[in-house]
This record gives structure tokens, C-alpha cells and sequence, in this order.
């Protein structure tokens, strides 16, 4: 569950030093995991992101938990995450501005700009940044010069059941109603730690 939810987050924490661009529309993507320590797939599945620029809708379908909705407020650095386990709706709250969420982060990767290498990725010209994870798992990533740099296009998040690779496939820009992103109001609001209590994990 954590390393789930630490993959939705991953969507929107990289950053690198270059001017940011807004951007309001969606963002789809294919993700595909690979078996550990191969390039073998053996599962594809499709992220849908939907933006304001201040606001972050992520959904996402998994097997085990059906459609998780992630939704983040970068200004308030606040997030939710929504779930129902057995008929019952779950908006798990996140406080992004407590210290350990961005340490974190910070250290588990370094990344170097590459001069040369560089791609068009569903008609957008992107960058490539190689990236180093927690000094053991290395990859190539590639931001589009033309977004904010908030979002990426094509790269790779460790995950404890593999290496998943998330690319870029279509790109939709419009004005979303900033009610898109509010909390429905039959999902009961709770900590991490109240979820892991409701569904008998703690």
C-alpha cells in the first residue's frame, strides 16, 4: 500500500532547474513494469493526469484496489488520496509540507543533464536527464521543454515489484473546472494511520 501510494506521489515531486511553462489539460500516459533486473514487461496499465496547474487529479487502475484517484494542491501542499475497499470510500490525507516527505525525496535520487540524446515524445521535443536512485538503479528520463516542469514524459520509478516505466501517449490541453478536483462528499476524510485502522492493517 505505501509503495503504491509513494508511486502516485512520484508523478508529481521530480523537479529540475529549468523555467516552468503552465500547463491546464490532461495528460495520459502507458505504464509498464518490468520483472526485476530484466526488460521484460509483464504488465501495461494507463495513468490519466489532469491539471490546472495548481491542482493534480491522478487516476490510475489497479487489479487489487480498482481506480485510485490522487488528487494533490501544489500551492497548499495538501494531498488526498481516493479508495473504496469494500464499498466504503476513503479520502487518505496527506500534509506535503511536513519535513520528512520532502527529505525524502531529495535524497532517494540524483540526475544529470545529458547534451545530446534528446527525443520527441507524442510530437513534444524533450530533454534527457540520466537519473540515479539511491546510488543503485540507474535510467534515463526526458522532460518536455514546452510544459512545466512538473510533469515528466518518459521515465522510471523503482517500485518493490519491479522497475515501471511511465511514457507520455497523448497530451489534451483545456480548462478543467476547479470542481474536477474537490473531494466527493460521501468519501470520509482520514489519516494514513485511521485507513490502516478501517480496513484492520494497523
Amino acid at each position: 500500500m505505501k509503495c503504491l501510494f509513494l508511486t502516485l506521489m512520484c508523478l508529481l515531486v521530480f523537479r529540475n532547474a529549468e523555467a516552468q511553462n503552465s500547463f491546464s489539460g490532461e495528460l495520459k500516459y502507458k505504464a509498464s513494469i518490468f520483472y526485476p533486473d530484466t526488460n521484460l514487461v509483464y504488465k501495461t496499465w494507463e495513468v490519466k493526469l489532469f491539471t490546472n496547474d495548481t491542482i493534480v487529479r491522478v487516476e490510475t487502475e489497479t487489479p487489487a484496489l480498482g481506480t485510485q484517484i490522487y488528487i494533490r494542491n501544489m500551492q497548499l501542499e495538501k494531498a488526498y488520496l481516493l479508495l473504496v475497499v469494500e464499498e466504503q470510500k476513503f479520502a487518505i490525507q496527506t500534509d506535503l509540507t511536513k519535513k520528512q516527505s520532502s527529505d525524502s525525496t531529495k535524497k532517494a535520487y540524483t540526475y544529470k543533464k545529458k547534451f545530446f540524446g534528446g527525443k520527441k515524445i507524442n510530437g513534444l521535443k524533450c530533454k534527457k536527464y540520466h537519473l540515479v536512485y539511491s546510488d543503485k538503479i540507474e535510467f534515463d528520463c526526458y522532460f518536455a521543454k514546452s510544459l512545466s516542469n512538473k510533469y515528466l514524459e518518459d521515465y522510471y520509478i523503482p517500485n518493490e515489484d519491479g522497475l515501471i516505466h511511465y511514457q507520455l501517449i497523448e497530451k489534451k490541453q483545456t480548462v478543467l473546472d476547479r470542481s474536477f478536483f474537490g473531494i466527493p462528499s460521501d468519501y470520509k476524510r482520514v489519516s494514513f494511520e485511521e485507513f490502516m485502522k478501517a480496513i484492520g492493517m494497523e
